[in-house]
């Protein structure tokens, strides 16, 4: 069986276009938040995700948009972050606003004989715990899982935009990083690949030019534009 799981779209059309191309038929795909904000193209992308997921969660920008607030944003990037939720929520409808707010803050799901649980951030803050799975320590980890009732096969986080795999007991977590904004040091998007209870991370060359060239015709300050153009070439924030 072959899952794919992504996070962090941020309205990156490009960078969903290019995992589609690359990874056809999957039997199940797990999205892990923030399907908005940033990019370019948040109704194409919330259209995607709401009629091709198998299970999805909701992002702290997801929740931003929905509902406004600040809630577990990056402080370096709160000015980008103001700016594009306002646009975003400009140009979604209201159901759609609606739909992202309805989305779940967590979700267990069974598949090819393994318990995933999936969550935007971590289970004792699930739109805000930044927790680095390459710099955390054992005992955090231990504690996260301790937050849920039924402990699963596999954790799997997103919010830090860091691709990264740890076991902690019989567990798995897995964050597989950011599919429309990478900030690991390099631009290509990054996800996570189940085959038949083999997990791997992939990088995924994307054209982000395009998404660059997008961002220079929306109706935003400048200086917003080139800070988020920046992002998607360099991949760091």
């Amino acid at each position: 069986m072959k899952l794919i799981i992504f996070s962090d779209l941020h309205a990156n059309w490009e960078a969903l276009s290019a995992l589609q191309r690359v990874e056809s038929q999957p039997d199940a795909v797990l999205f892990l938040g923030d399907i908005v904000n940033f990019g370019p193209d948040p109704k194409r992308c919330l259209d995607w995700v709401r009629s091709n997921t198998t299970a999805a969660v909701r992002g702290n920008h997801d929740h931003g948009v929905a509902f406004g607030g600040e809630l577990g944003v990056n402080p370096g990037l709160l000015a980008e972050y103001r700016v594009m939720r306002d646009f975003t929520q400009s140009v979604l409808p209201a159901e759609d606003r609606a739909w992202l707010g309805n989305l779940p803050l967590s979700q267990d799901v069974e598949l090819d004989g393994a318990r995933f649980h999936l969550v935007h951030a971590m289970p004792s803050d699930p739109l805000a715990r930044r927790l680095s799975l390459v710099s955390a320590r054992q005992d955090d980890l231990e504690a996260e899982l301790a937050q849920l009732s039924l402990r699963p096969d596999v954790l799997l986080v997103g919010h830090t935009h860091l691709p990264g795999m740890r076991k902690v007991g019989e567990t798995i977590i897995v964050n597989p990083g950011s599919l429309g904004q990478p900030r690991n040091g390099i631009p290509d998007a990054t996800y996570a690949v189940w085959r038949d209870g083999d997990l791997q991370i992939h990088h995924l060359h994307y054209d982000h030019d395009a998404t660059q060239r997008k961002l220079m015709m929306l109706p935003i300050d400048p200086d917003v534009v080139d800070r988020l153009q920046e992002i998607l070439e360099t991949g760091s924030a």
